[in-house]
C-alpha cells in the first residue's frame, strides 16, 4: 500500500500522461492545418508582385506591402464588392429571419399538417443550380436582373426553408405554458409571441441569423447569373482578379482576406449563442 493510495490524491500515471500529451499534439496540428490557410492569405496579400509566385516561398513578406489592398479596393472595385455583400446579405439576414419566426413560431404552436411541414424544409433540399436559370428569366422579365432585390429575393427562397425549421424547432423548446400565461393577461397569440417568446429566444434568433448571413455572404451561383455590372458581390468579383497570362495572387489575397473577416468575426463573438441556439432545442425534445 502506498501512502497515495490513503491521501485521497489521484495520481496521473503514465498512460494518462502520454494521452494528454498527444491530445495538446492533436490540437496543435489541427489548429497549424486550419490556420495555415490564412496565414498564407493574409502574407501573400503583403507581398511585393515578385515574391509571389519565388521559389523557394517567402514565409515572412519582406519588404512587406499594402499596394495589393489598395489596388484590390480601390482600382479593381473590390470594396464596392464586398459592400454589395454586405447589403445582399444583411437584408437577406433581416427578410428571412422576421418571416422565418413567424412561420417556425405557427408550425410550433399550431396544428399544421406535417407534408407542409416537410415540403417548406425540402425546398432547402434542392441546389441552387436547378433554379438558376428560372430566376434569371423571371427576374429579367421583371425588369430585376442586376439588381440587390433579385439576388435578395433569390437568397430568402433558398434560406427560408432552414429559418422556418430551425426557429420551429426553437420555439419547440419553449414551454407552451409561457403563451398561454400571457394570453390569460389580455395578450393576442402575436402579443404573446412578441412580448414574451422571442425575448427569451435571442440565442436561436441569433444562431438563426448568423447561418443565414454567412450562406448569402457566400453564395456564388445566384450572384453569378443575376447580377452583371450595377451589382457585383465580390463572390464574383474575385475571379475577375484571373487573367488569361496573368493571375493578381497578391491583389486576390487581399480581397479575399478582407472578405472572410465578416464571418470570423461573427462566429468568434456569436459562437456562445451559436453553439446554445442550435443545441438547445434539440437537447430538450429528446
Amino acid at each position: 500500500m502506498t501512502a497515495a493510495r490513503y491521501s485521497g490524491k489521484k495520481t496521473v500515471g503514465a498512460g494518462d500522461l502520454k494521452l494528454k500529451v498527444a491530445k495538446y499534439l492533436f490540437l496543435a496540428f489541427a489548429f497549424v492545418f486550419f490556420a495555415f490557410p490564412l496565414y498564407w492569405m493574409i502574407i501573400t496579400a503583403l507581398k511585393p508582385e515578385i515574391d509571389w509566385t519565388a521559389y523557394p516561398p517567402k514565409f515572412i513578406p519582406a519588404p512587406a506591402t499594402l499596394r495589393n489592398f489598395y489596388e484590390g479596393l480601390f482600382l479593381m472595385k473590390g470594396l464596392k464588392g464586398i459592400i454589395d455583400s454586405a447589403i445582399i446579405a444583411l437584408s437577406n439576414t433581416a427578410l428571412t429571419l422576421s418571416l422565418g419566426m413567424l412561420a417556425g413560431y405557427a408550425f410550433s404552436r399550431f396544428r399544421v399538417s406535417e407534408n407542409l411541414a416537410f415540403f417548406i424544409l425540402s425546398q432547402r433540399f434542392a441546389p441552387p443550380a436547378a433554379f438558376a436559370v428560372a430566376f434569371f428569366i423571371l427576374f429579367k422579365e421583371l425588369g430585376l436582373l442586376d439588381s440587390y432585390i433579385a439576388i435578395i429575393l433569390a437568397h430568402t427562397t433558398f434560406n427560408l426553408p432552414l429559418a422556418v425549421w430551425l426557429m420551429k424547432t426553437y420555439f419547440d423548446s419553449v414551454p407552451k405554458a409561457l403563451d398561454e400565461a400571457a394570453m390569460m393577461d389580455g395578450c393576442s397569440p402575436l402579443g404573446a409571441f412578441f412580448r414574451v417568446i422571442l425575448p427569451i429566444s435571442v440565442p436561436g434568433i441569433i444562431a438563426t441569423g448568423a447561418l443565414l448571413f454567412m450562406f448569402s455572404w457566400n453564395e456564388f451561383l445566384l450572384a453569378l447569373f443575376l447580377s452583371r455590372t450595377a451589382v457585383t458581390p465580390f463572390v464574383i468579383l474575385i475571379p475577375r482578379f484571373y487573367g488569361g497570362h496573368d493571375i493578381l495572387y497578391g491583389v486576390v489575397s487581399a480581397v479575399a482576406f478582407l472578405a472572410s473577416l465578416p464571418p470570423i468575426i461573427i462566429v468568434t463573438l456569436l459562437h456562445r449563442y451559436l453553439v446554445r441556439g442550435l443545441t438547445l432545442g434539440y437537447i430538450k425534445g429528446v
